[in-house]
């Protein structure tokens, strides 16, 4: 891949996927782990989502401690010592409060919401935001992206299925015909076919208690806002190519897992 088709799209809010490194093979196996959680219950999936989340909040801080401060250590930054763990264990909460119960989880996100939302109004010498305004952004996108997997295997394994198996399609499609493609777009477009495949057989096998027109309605809500995570997480970070792989694992689920939750409580329910 050229240098040229590498470099970040700002106006796109999108990146050429890389294809260098063991890319492909940690997301087949990230791909059977979900799955396996999944179908094991809401126990698993919020272990493995909060998992997940922690790891995607630490990573995305670091990702602004180095736009910000470029080469920066936690003894030049006492803010790298704490900030980590506070979004990792933020973001991390709200999926594992999934799993116990919705309301909980709610309880929880607002509440990290808030705290971590505090630091958004704080201001160096020069006026400036301080890397604590981050941590709003590295807590909260994680934590709802996380967590809408986990609601969805509350409301039916099925459900669980479906999203895990939807996103993953969104992300190969997307990936593996985006990495040569001469366009920007023919990469998510595969990507929604993909998800729409799975929408075809849910909605053919009608599992779970959801019949055809309900499983048509919330998957293809689910197919069609996938890349909008993409582009959310985008604007979240520094940039599009910032060094943030748990929350580039997660970004898919953002916006297409909260409404495809959604739709399928509004109207399965």
């Amino acid at each position: 891949m050229s240098a040229a088709a590498t470099k970040e799209t700002r106006a796109g809010l999108s990146t050429a996927p890389q294809t260098e490194g063991p890319r492909v093979r940690l997301g087949v196996l990230w791909f059977f782990i979900a799955l396996a959680a999944v179908t094991s219950g809401r126990w698993w999936t919020g272990v493995l989502m909060a998992a997940l989340a922690a790891l995607a909040g630490a990573q995305t801080i670091r990702a602004w401690a180095v736009a910000l401060v470029p080469g920066a250590q936690p003894a030049d930054l006492p803010e790298l010592r704490t900030l980590p763990i506070a979004a990792g264990a933020g973001a991390a909460a709200v999926p594992l409060a999934a799993a116990w119960g919705t309301g909980l989880a709610g309880v929880v996100l607002a509440v990290v919401a808030l705290v971590s939302g505090a630091g958004m109004v704080r201001r160096d010498d020069r006026g400036h935001p301080t890397l604590a305004a981050a941590l709003a952004v590295a807590t909260v996108l994680p934590a709802i992206a996380a967590t809408s997997v986990v609601l969805a295997v509350r409301i039916d394994v099925w459900a669980g299925v479906a999203i895990v198996v939807g996103v993953s399609l969104f992300d190969a499609g997307s990936f593996l015909l985006g990495a040569d493609a001469s366009s920007k777009w023919e990469g998510p477009v595969a990507g929604v076919i993909g998800a729409l495949a799975v929408v075809f057989t849910m909605s053919t096998l009608q599992v779970g208690g959801i019949d055809r027109g309900q499983w048509w309605i919330a998957g293809s809500a689910l197919a069609l806002t996938c890349v909008v995570g993409l582009w959310v997480v985008s604007w979240a970070l520094p940039s599009p190519t910032s060094w943030a792989p748990a929350m580039r694992r997660l970004d898919a689920y953002l916006v297409a897992g909260p409404v495809f939750v959604g739709l399928l409580w509004g109207i399965a329910r």
